[in-house]
């Protein structure tokens, strides 16, 4: 189903300055990289078992470009920041709070963690299983919403981890508050979003000259708009099922922290390294030494 006829079967009320983005070098091409539109959080009527089927569809081709890390932007600019963040994980439990098909879960448990992985879809959770099955760590996975973390008891984790995954949580204080539930006192919260600032806003993107050109030579520089604008994307690649994310300032995620006991104790803006830029330049040059695409939280239950 195209996502415009999905979004036809519900009755939401679209933002005013609703943009659908499409980036490439025509704009007339039949397939797009990337195309969005933009609903008001006020507005958003979706359950999490929609999230859930959503995922579902679009986890096989998700997870095709992965290698053991990830995929590039885990491996080279996110996780190496998280496991510094993270020091020595040997003997720690650690939740992966949406770990998507578990790559995660195996890299910690190979660094002698005990890890445990959940996640909405219950498709990446079958894929995650799976090679559990065929590679035995020790990891255990469930299916299930942060929201709802009710397969856990009180204060059983040393440390929480979720990479790129609360800023696809509808309702993030209460995705918080089980997180801070599940932690141990003085445990550890690390986790990693899209960098609010630059990647979500209702109007965004790089301004180019010529305007339709791919060229990262011509991009001259990144217009931010409508950034206080609380919206669900929905979003996809290609031609690829909807999936949906939702924008919210920065100072939201600050401030859930805060009020549900966690401590800040640490703030970071990956960047790849001077080799990786250079040995990747078409992923990553001129582009990510430029903005930050991604934030990383560390955060302590008091």
């Amino acid at each position: 189903m195209d996502y415009l006829e999905f979004l036809g079967e519900h009755p939401w009320q679209l933002h005013p300055n609703m943009e659908k983005r499409c980036e490439g070098l025509d704009r007339n091409a039949e397939f797009h990289r990337v195309e969005s539109v933009y609903i008001p959080l006020e507005s958003c009527v979706i359950s999490e078992e929609e999230i859930s089927k959503a995922w579902d569809k679009v986890a096989d081709s998700w997870i095709s470009q992965y290698s053991e890390y990830g995929d590039l932007n885990r491996r080279f600019v996110i996780d190496p920041v998280v496991f510094r963040i993270l020091g020595s994980v040997k003997g720690l439990f650690i939740l992966d709070a949406g770990c998507g098909n578990g790559y995660l879960c195996r890299l910690l448990a190979k660094r002698g963690a005990k890890v445990v992985g959940v996640d909405i879809s219950r498709r990446f959770i079958e894929i995650a299983k799976r090679k559990e099955r065929e590679n035995p760590l020790g990891i255990q996975y469930y299916v299930g919403s942060l929201c709802n973390l009710n397969m856990f008891q009180d204060e059983v984790f040393d440390v929480v981890v979720s990479n790129l995954a609360l800023m696809d949580v509808h309702d993030l204080e209460k995705a918080v508050k089980e997180l801070y539930r599940v932690l141990k006192v003085n445990g550890k919260l690390v986790f990693s979003i899209m960098h609010p600032c630059f990647a979500s806003p209702p109007v965004h993107g790089w301004v180019r000259m010529p305007e339709d050109s791919d060229r990262k030579e011509d991009w001259i520089y990144f217009k931010v708009d409508r950034y206080l604008d609380r919206c669900m994307e929905v979003w996809h690649f290609y031609d690829s099922p909807p999936l949906y994310s939702f924008h919210r300032p920065l100072s939201d995620y600050v401030k859930v922290l805060i009020k549900n006991g966690f401590i800040i104790t640490n703030f970071e803006e990956p960047v790849p390294s001077k080799k990786v830029l250079e040995e990747y330049y078409r992923e990553f040059g001129d582009e990510y030494d430029r903005i930050p695409w991604f934030l990383i939280i560390g955060a302590k239950k008091t």
